[in-house]
Protein backbone atom coordinates (compact mmCIF):
# COMPACT_ATOMS: atom_id res chain seq x y z
CA UNK A 1 0.00 0.00 0.00
CA UNK A 2 1.27 3.49 -0.78
CA UNK A 3 2.15 5.91 1.99
CA UNK A 4 0.26 9.16 2.29
CA UNK A 5 0.91 12.23 4.40
CA UNK A 6 -2.02 14.12 5.85
CA UNK A 7 -2.57 17.49 7.46
CA UNK A 8 -5.82 18.39 9.18
CA UNK A 9 -5.64 22.18 9.10
CA UNK A 10 -8.15 22.83 11.85
CA UNK A 11 -9.86 20.42 14.22
CA UNK A 12 -12.15 21.30 17.10
CA UNK A 13 -10.93 20.26 20.54
CA UNK A 14 -13.90 19.40 22.77
CA UNK A 15 -11.88 19.88 25.97
CA UNK A 16 -11.35 23.55 25.17
CA UNK A 17 -14.52 24.92 23.54
CA UNK A 18 -13.82 27.68 21.06
CA UNK A 19 -10.25 26.48 20.58
CA UNK A 20 -8.91 24.47 17.67
CA UNK A 21 -5.75 22.58 16.87
CA UNK A 22 -4.24 20.77 13.90
CA UNK A 23 -2.90 17.30 13.24
CA UNK A 24 -0.54 15.76 10.72
CA UNK A 25 1.10 12.43 10.07
CA UNK A 26 1.78 9.61 7.65
CA UNK A 27 -0.05 6.35 7.08
CA UNK A 28 -0.44 3.63 4.49
CA UNK A 29 -3.74 3.32 2.67
CA UNK A 30 -5.01 2.03 -0.66
CA UNK A 31 -5.83 5.52 -1.98
CA UNK A 32 -5.89 9.18 -0.95
CA UNK A 33 -9.66 8.89 -0.41
CA UNK A 34 -9.14 5.93 1.92
CA UNK A 35 -6.50 7.95 3.79
CA UNK A 36 -8.94 10.84 4.28
CA UNK A 37 -11.66 8.53 5.58
CA UNK A 38 -9.20 6.85 7.96
CA UNK A 39 -8.00 10.22 9.29
CA UNK A 40 -11.56 11.49 9.79
CA UNK A 41 -12.56 8.27 11.57
CA UNK A 42 -9.47 8.40 13.79
CA UNK A 43 -9.99 12.04 14.76
CA UNK A 44 -13.66 11.47 15.58
CA UNK A 45 -12.85 8.37 17.66
CA UNK A 46 -10.63 10.62 19.79
CA UNK A 47 -13.36 13.22 20.18
CA UNK A 48 -12.10 15.73 17.61
CA UNK A 49 -14.15 17.15 14.76
CA UNK A 50 -12.48 18.29 11.53
CA UNK A 51 -13.72 21.82 10.76
CA UNK A 52 -11.41 22.66 7.87
CA UNK A 53 -9.92 20.73 4.99
CA UNK A 54 -7.76 17.65 5.34
CA UNK A 55 -4.90 17.71 2.84
CA UNK A 56 -3.62 14.36 1.55
CA UNK A 57 -0.30 13.96 -0.30
CA UNK A 58 0.71 10.60 -1.71
CA UNK A 59 4.39 9.76 -1.23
Amino acid sequence: MPKCSFTAEEIADPLTPGESTSASGTLSASSPQATKKAVERSLRSRGYEPIDKITITQK
